[in-house]
């Protein structure tokens, strides 16, 4: 039986638009990392061969982990050194993605967020990414709401931290950070 469930999460949202540039960026910082992990791949006898343009130019499904940006180029072995980017696609029937910028409540980054601010509705995209704050349990609405774990600046200090040099310079990150709400069917 399947049945259709909701979440609304603080997240960092990347359009598909935007989201090629980033993702080259991360190719290149971490060529070394991906290689190996190509290398890795090609020896496991469950996995089709593939060349490692393919490895590297394959759609990002669901959840993918990447290298903080401060781990640009190691080996990568550490759970601490990761972080997931997702990926929300495949359009199902009355899914609906609708996107809520914070905003900063003064010029020192407090908490804010605004219930009146305008939404984004992603509903009819193809494709749309986001990433996690690193504290799960801190990442859900009332959290948010309530601006008493998170401030803005926090937030916009921690995803600076993840993505680093990964983001092109004209990337403004305080606008790609709020709430994010979207369905979803899942088999019970």
């Amino acid at each position: 039986m399947k049945r259709w469930y909701s979440e609304e999460r603080v997240a960092l949202v990347i359009s598909k638009e935007e989201f090629p540039v980033i993702y080259q960026n991360y190719l290149i910082k971490n060529m070394k990392y991906i290689r190996n992990e190509w290398i890795k791949d090609m020896k496991d006898t469950s996995t089709p061969n593939v060349t490692q343009e393919q490895f590297m130019n394959r759609e990002i499904i669901g959840e993918t982990k990447w290298i903080r940006a401060q781990f640009a180029g190691s080996m990568g072995e550490a759970e601490e050194q990761f972080f997931s980017v997702y990926a929300l696609d495949n359009k199902p029937a009355e899914r609906s993605i609708v996107f809520t910028p914070f905003i900063s409540v003064d010029g020192f980054g407090s908490a804010g967020f605004n219930s009146k601010r305008t939404k984004i509705d992603y509903s009819d995209t193809d494709k749309l990414y986001y990433i996690l704050p690193d504290k799960m349990d801190y990442c859900d609405m009332i959290s948010a709401v309530s601006g008493t774990v998170y401030s803005t600046k926090a937030l916009s200090t921690e995803y600076r931290t993840k993505l680093g040099d990964y983001l092109p310079g004209n990337f403004a990150i305080e606008s790609h950070i709020g709430l994010i709400s979207f369905t979803y069917e899942k088999e019970v």
